[in-house]
C-alpha cells in the first residue's frame, strides 16, 4: 500500500538535497578557491513482482561531487612559482631604476654635468670666490646623490632580508596548516565520502604556497597527501619539515632544512628575494642589489682616487700643494655611502688646487687637467666597466636596463600563462550563476511534481483505508 508513497518521498528528498547543494554553490560563488559541487543521483534497486516484472522504487542521492581537474591544478602550481619569482625581480629592479634616476634631472650624469660646468666656469677666473663656491656646492650635491643612492640600496637590502624571513615563516605556517587539514580530511573521509569544503580550503593554502616556492603535490590512493620541495617532503601527510635561512652559509645555499640539508629552490617568491639579496654577479650569479651596490662603490672609489691624484698635483691659492678633494666620512676607504668633499675645502674654497705653479692665483692649468679627465678613456680600467666616468655610469645603467627589461618580459609571459590556466580552472570549477539558476528551476519542478505525487498517494491511501467497504455497513 505504501510502496508508491515511499517512491514519491525518495524523489522529494533527492530534489531537496539537489536544491540544498545548489544553494551552497550560490552562497559560495564569490568564495576564493571554492569548487562547484553537484549531486550524483541514481535509481534505487527495483522490486520484483512475480508475474509482472521489476517495478522501480525511485531514486537516491549517493554522493556530492566536487568539480575539480587535478591536472589543471598541477599546471597552475607549476606556473605560479616562476611568476612569484619574476614578480619580485621586476619590482625590485624597477625600484633600483628609479633610484638611479636615468635619464632625468636627478641622474648621476646630471650632477656630474653641473659639477664639471662649475669647474669650467672656475677655470675662466680661478682666483674669484664667486667662481670657486659653485664648485664646492656642486661637488657636495654630487657626493650627496651618491650617498643617498647607496643608502637607499642598503635600505632595500635590509627590506629584502626582512621579506625573506617573513616568507620563510609563511612557508612553515602554510605547511603546518596543510598538515592540520590533511588530518581533518583523512578523518572525515574514512567512510569513503569526500570532504569537499575541507579539500577546497587545503588547495587555497597550496595555491599560496606554490607562489612562494616550487612545490610538487601528490595524493596516494589511501588519501595520504604530500607536498614536496626540491624532492624533499615539506608536508608528509600530517607531518611537516620546516625550512630556515642562514646567512652564515654561502650565497645560493642559505635555505636549510631542519636536518641541515640544503633546500633546492628553483623558483618562487623566495628564490626571487634570495637572488635580489645575494646576487653579486660573480660566476654568472644573478645581478641583484649587492651587484649594483658594488658597482656604485667601484665608481665612487675609482672616481675619488683618480680625481684626488690629479688634484694633489696642483697648488691652491695659498701656494700649498693640493690635498685630497674627495674623502671618506668615516676615515676608511671611500665608498658610495661615505664619499664627501674634504672638510678644508668646505670651510675655505681657497684650498681648491686650480694651478700647477704655486703663487700664481690666475693659473688654471691643473683645473683644466681635472676637467679633461672626464674625457679620459682610461679613467676606469679593468673589469667590465671601463672608460670615462660617463662610460662607467652608462655601463651600470645599461646592465640595469637589460635586467629590468628581462624581469618585465619574463613576468609578463608567466602572468599571461598563469591567467590562462586560472581562467580554465575557473571555467571548470567556478560557479556560474546562470547555470545554477537553470538547475534550480529544474529541481524545483521535480520537487513540486514529487510533492504532488505524495498528495496523490495520500489520497489513495485515505480512500483505501477510510472509505472502501462503507457500503453495506
Amino acid at each position: 500500500m505504501f510502496f508508491g508513497f515511499n517512491s514519491a518521498v525518495r524523489g522529494l528528498l533527492a530534489s531537496q538535497r539537489a536544491l540544498y547543494t545548489l544553494n551552497h554553490n550560490i552562497d559560495n560563488a564569490n568564495t576564493k578557491g571554492y569548487s562547484r559541487q553537484k549531486i550524483e543521483q541514481r535509481a534505487t534497486s527495483p522490486y520484483l513482482i512475480p508475474g509482472t516484472g521489476f517495478l522501480g522504487t525511485g531514486t537516491e542521492v549517493y554522493n556530492i561531487e566536487r568539480i575539480r581537474d587535478s591536472f589543471v591544478d598541477f599546471k597552475y602550481w607549476n606556473e605560479t612559482a616562476p611568476m612569484g619569482e619574476w614578480e619580485i625581480k621586476k619590482n625590485a629592479l624597477t625600484e633600483i631604476e628609479k633610484l638611479m634616476g636615468e635619464p632625468s634631472n636627478s641622474s648621476f650624469r646630471k650632477y656630474m654635468d653641473d659639477f664639471y660646468s662649475s669647474l669650467d666656469e672656475m677655470s675662466k677666473n680661478p682666483s674669484d670666490d664667486a667662481f670657486r663656491k659653485p664648485v664646492k656646492e656642486n661637488a657636495m650635491a654630487f657626493t650627496k646623490h651618491l650617498n643617498d643612492t647607496a643608502k637607499r640600496l642598503q635600505n632595500m637590502e635590509i627590506e629584502t632580508k626582512y621579506n625573506i624571513d617573513m616568507n620563510v615563516r609563511k612557508v612553515n605556517s602554510l605547511s603546518e596548516q596543510i598538515a592540520v587539514l590533511n588530518k581533518q580530511i583523512h578523518s572525515s573521509e574514512l567512510d569513503g565520502r569526500k570532504a569537499n569544503d575541507l579539500r577546497d580550503r587545503r588547495e587555497v593554502l597550496v595555491d599560496e604556497l606554490s607562489k612562494l616556492v616550487n612545490i610538487k603535490v601528490n595524493e596516494s590512493p589511501d588519501g595520504k597527501y604530500t607536498v614536496s620541495l626540491g624532492g624533499i617532503s615539506l608536508v608528509d601527510h600530517i607531518y611537516t619539515n620546516k625550512i630556515s635561512y642562514d646567512e652564515k652559509e654561502d650565497p645560493g645555499k642559505r635555505f636549510i632544512w631542519e636536518n641541515g640539508g640544503k633546500v633546492n629552490l628553483s623558483s618562487g617568491t623566495l628564490k626571487g628575494l634570495a637572488d635580489m639579496y645575494e646576487g653579486d654577479g660573480v660566476n654568472n650569479s644573478y645581478r641583484g642589489i649587492p651587484y649594483y651596490m658594488k658597482k656604485l662603490d667601484e665608481f665612487a672609489t675609482g672616481y675619488a682616487e683618480k680625481f684626488n691624484d690629479q688634484h694633489k698635483k696642483g697648488y691652491d691659492l695659498n701656494g700649498n700643494p693640493g690635498e685630497d678633494f674627495f674623502v671618506s666620512t668615516d676615515g676608511n676607504p671611500v665608498t658610495a655611502a661615505t664619499i664627501t668633499v674634504n672638510e678644508k675645502i668646505l670651510e675655505d674654497v681657497n684650498f681648491i688646487a686650480a694651478g700647477s705653479v704655486g703663487g700664481d692665483a690666475e693659473d688654471n692649468t691643473n683645473l683644466l687637467e681635472l676637467i679633461n679627465q672626464r674625457e679620459d678613456k682610461e679613467f676606469f680600467s679593468g673589469g667590465l666597466s671601463q672608460g670615462t666616468p660617463d662610460d662607467f655610469i652608462k655601463a651600470i645603467v645599461s646592465s640595469l636596463a637589460v635586467d629590468s627589461l628581462q624581469g618585465k618580459r619574463v613576468y609578463g609571459t608567466q602572468e599571461l600563462m598563469q591567467k590562462n590556466i586560472e581562467m580554465k580552472r575557473s571555467s571548470i570549477s567556478g560557479v556560474n550563476l546562470e547555470d545554477e539558476m537553470a538547475d534550480m528551476v529544474r529541481y524545483q519542478h521535480t520537487y513540486v511534481a514529487a510533492s504532488k505525487m505524495i498528495s496523490t498517494m495520500d489520497m489513495i491511501i485515505d480512500i483505501t483505508v477510510n472509505r472502501l467497504g462503507l457500503v453495506g455497513r
